[in-house]
C-alpha cells in the first residue's frame, strides 16, 4: 500500500509541484485549496502526512489548520511539514507552537522535503 500525503496550499502550482516530487516517489498525493477543504479531505481518508502552506486566504490559515488537526482526534497523530514564502523572525517558533513536525521555508529543497516526509511516515 503505498504512502499518501495531503498537500494544501491556495497556488494550485504550488501543489502541482508538491505532487510531481511526491508521485515520482510513489506516494499518493491528494490536494486542497484551502483548511476546510483539508479538513474534510482528510476526515474522508486520512493521508499519512499533510504539507501545509502557512499563508492561505480565508478564516483559516496554514497555522490555523495545523491546530485545528491538532486538536481532532482523528487526526492529532498524522504528521504536519508547513511550508512558508514569506518568513518572519517568529515564524518557525509559531509552527512549533501550532504543533508542526517539520517547518521550510520557501524556496526550498525537494530533496530535504522528500526525506522529511520518508522519515515521518515510516510505519
Amino acid at each position: 500500500m503505498s504512502r499518501s500525503v495531503l498537500v494544501v496550499d491556495d497556488q494550485s502550482e504550488a501543489r502541482q509541484l508538491v505532487r510531481m516530487v511526491m508521485e515520482v516517489e510513489s506516494y499518493t498525493v491528494r490536494e486542497a485549496g484551502n483548511a476546510s477543504m483539508a479538513l474534510s479531505s482528510a476526515r474522508a481518508e486520512r493521508p499519512d502526512c499533510f504539507i501545509i502552506d502557512i499563508r492561505m486566504p480565508g478564516p483559516i490559515d496554514g497555522l490555523g489548520l495545523c491546530r485545528a488537526i491538532r486538536l481532532d482526534p482523528q487526526l492529532a497523530q498524522i504528521p504536519v511539514i508547513l511550508l512558508s514564502a514569506f518568513f518572519r523572525a517568529d515564524e518557525r517558533h509559531q509552527a512549533d507552537l501550532a504543533g508542526a513536525d517539520v517547518f521550510f521555508e520557501k524556496p526550498f529543497n525537494f530533496n530535504d522535503l522528500l526525506e522529511q516526509v520518508e522519515r515521518l511516515t515510516q510505519h
